[in-house]
C-alpha cells in the first residue's frame, strides 16, 4: 500500500480493507502463471464500460521512473501505444478510494509530448460489476485547468478481470498542448442524475475551469501535481509552419499549415491547422506520406475536432454548418514508420476514388493483395475464435485509409455474424501492423445476446466454413506528385 493512499485515508472515509481488495484483484489477475510475462501485442477484446472516478485529492510526483503496468498482465489487454515504452515511461500511482459499494484505483499515469495515458481499476464490493448501478460514466481530465478532449486518436479500452473487477486505460492526445515541466492533473466525474441539477449548461466542460471546493464536493475527484522530466529529452519536436493548399467546401483553394511534428516514445504525429473546421486535416488524411528515402509511411485515420460522425462512427466528416467563422482549428494526425532523423517528408495529394475488391484463399500465408500501383496489403494470419475472426495485416507501400475484410464460404457467400456485427481496428505499434476484428455483438432487451445455439458461429464451424478472404479498399486513384508538399524537419 502506498504512503499516498495512507495520507488520503485521513480525509476520506474508507470503510473497507484496501489490502484485502488489492490481494484479491492481484490473485485473480495472476491465477494463470504465464500471464505475469504477457505483454500483449496481437490480441483484442474491447469492452466499453462507463466508470466513475471517486473522491480523492492530494499531491504526488509521477512519471519518475517506470514500473510494471498491471493493465498488461492479461491476454485480454489491448495495445494502445507501444507497450515496452509505456512500461518504461510511467509511474505507479496506486491511489484507491471507495464509494457506494465499489473501489476505484488509479494505477498508473504515463505521458510524453504526444499522449497522456490514465490506467485505473474498478472493483465492485456489492454484487457483480454490471449489477452495481452506482458505477457511472462521464470521466473528465484536465491539465492545468485545460480540459483534454478525447479526439485525434484518443481512445478508451478495457476488460473484465472477473465478474467484480474491470481494468481500463484512457489515452488522450495532448500534442497540441504546451505542458510545463510540472503541472496539475485533475480527473473527475459526475453521476448522470446529478449533472443536470448541479452542473447546467455544460459547466464541467468549460475551458480552463477552476473547480471550487463546492464543485468538488459534488463530484468524484482526484488531483495530482505531476512532472515529466524523466522522458522530456526523448521527445524530438519540429515546428516547420509549412503551408499547403487544399480544396474547401466549394472547391476553392484554401490554405492550411503543418505547424508541429512530434517524435516521441508513445508515437509520431504532426499537427494540422486550418480555418475550415478541420477540413484541411481531413484532406491530409487522404494524402500519401513519403519520407526522404522514398518509403511510404502510414497515416492513421482518426477522429477530428469539429467533425461529424460518418456511417462507421468515425468523427472525420467535416460539415460547413458546424464551422465557426474566424476560428483556427487544430488537429493531430498520427503516423507509423519513419524516423526522427529523416530530413523531410512529402505529402502527396491523391486524385480520384473508388473501391476495389480482391478475394484470395485462406489456405496459405502470407496472403498478398495488390491494391494498386502504389501499395499492397499483406495478411500474415487469420485467427478464428468463437463468435469472431481477427485478420492480422500490414501495408506495403501506400494504401489509402482502412481496408475492410469480408469472410467468404466455398460458394463465395459472405459469412454472417448476426444483425449488428462489430468491427474494430487495432494498431500494433511495435510491428507497424494492424488487426481487423469482426465479431458477433447482437443485443436484445435483456442485454447482449449469447452466440446462436445452433453452433453456426462456434470456432469449429467458422474454421470449416471460411474459404476465402476478400479485401475492399480504395484503389482507383493516382498520386499528384506535381502538387506534393515538402515538410522540412529542421
Amino acid at each position: 500500500m502506498s504512503k499516498r493512499l495512507n495520507d488520503i485515508c485521513t480525509d476520506v472515509d474508507l470503510k473497507f480493507d484496501i489490502k484485502r481488495i488489492k490481494t484479491i484483484t492481484n490473485e485473480t489477475i495472476n491465477r494463470i502463471p504465464e500471464e505475469r510475462d504477457i505483454l500483449v501485442k496481437h490480441k483484442k477484446i474491447k469492452i466499453i464500460l462507463a466508470a466513475a472516478v471517486l473522491i480523492a485529492s492530494g499531491f504526488a510526483t509521477v512519471f519518475a521512473g517506470g514500473g510494471l503496468i498491471s493493465y498488461f498482465m492479461s491476454d485480454k489487454a489491448v495495445e494502445v501505444t507501444d507497450i515496452d515504452e509505456l512500461e518504461k515511461h510511467n509511474e505507479n500511482i496506486d491511489i484507491s478510494v471507495s464509494k457506494d459499494g465499489y473501489v476505484l484505483t488509479l494505477d498508473n499515469l504515463a505521458i510524453d509530448d504526444n499522449f497522456l495515458h490514465v490506467f485505473y481499476t474498478i472493483t465492485s464490493l456489492e454484487g457483480e460489476l454490471w449489477e452495481n448501478e452506482n458505477i457511472r460514466p462521464f470521466i473528465n481530465c484536465r491539465i492545468n485547468g485545460h480540459i483534454i478532449g478525447n479526439t485525434n486518436g484518443g481512445r478508451t479500452s478495457g476488460y473484465y478481470v472477473d465478474d467484480y473487477t474491470y481494468k481500463t486505460v484512457v489515452k488522450y492526445n495532448i500534442s497540441q498542448m504546451d505542458i510545463p515541466e510540472t503541472f496539475l492533473f485533475e480527473m473527475y466525474s459526475s453521476l448522470r442524475y446529478d449533472e443536470l441539477s448541479n452542473f447546467e449548461d455544460g459547466y464541467l466542460y468549460r475551458e480552463y475551469l477552476e473547480l471550487t471546493d463546492e464543485d468538488k464536493a459534488k463530484l468524484v475527484y482526484i488531483s495530482l501535481e505531476t512532472k515529466k522530466s524523466t522522458i522530456e529529452t526523448e521527445n524530438i519536436n519540429y515546428e516547420p509552419h509549412q503551408q499547403f493548399v487544399y480544396s474547401d467546401f466549394d472547391g476553392n483553394d484554401a490554405v492550411g499549415e503543418i505547424s508541429k511534428i512530434v517524435f516521441s516514445p508513445f508515437g509520431s504525429q504532426f499537427v494540422v491547422t486550418d480555418n475550415n473546421g478541420g477540413l484541411g486535416a481531413r484532406r491530409v488524411m487522404d494524402m500519401a506520406m513519403q519520407d526522404d528515402r522514398g518509403e511510404f509511411l502510414d497515416i492513421l485515420i482518426t477522429n477530428l475536432t469539429g467533425a461529424a460522425a460518418d456511417e462507421d462512427g468515425y468523427f472525420i466528416e467535416i460539415l460547413p454548418e458546424t464551422v465557426k467563422e474566424n476560428t483556427e482549428y487544430s488537429n493531430s494526425i498520427e503516423f507509423l514508420k519513419g524516423s526522427s532523423d529523416m530530413k523531410y517528408f512529402d505529402l502527396i495529394p491523391s486524385i480520384g476514388s473508388g473501391e476495389r475488391k480482391i478475394s484470395n484463399k485462406t489456405d496459405e500465408y502470407p496472403i498478398i493483395y495488390e491494391i494498386n500501383e502504389y501499395g499492397k496489403i499483406i495478411v500474415t494470419e487469420v485467427v478464428i475464435k468463437d463468435g469472431g475472426i481477427d485478420v492480422h495485416y500490414y501495408k506495403d507501400g501506400f494504401v489509402k485509409g482502412d481496408p475492410e475484410f469480408i469472410f467468404l464460404d466455398e460458394n463465395g457467400r459472405s459469412i454472417e455474424f448476426g444483425n449488428l456485427p462489430a468491427k474494430e481496428y487495432q494498431v500494433n505499434y511495435d510491428t507497424d501492423s494492424y488487426i481487423f476484428s469482426y465479431y458477433y455483438f447482437d443485443f436484445d432487451s435483456n442485454g447482449r445476446k449469447a452466440l446462436p445455439s445452433d453452433g453456426s458461429l462456434s470456432k469449429e464451424s467458422l474454421e470449416q466454413r471460411l474459404d476465402s478472404l476478400e479485401v475492399v479498399a480504395d484503389s482507383e486513384y493516382t498520386l499528384d506528385y506535381d502538387k506534393a508538399v515538402r515538410v522540412e524537419l529542421k
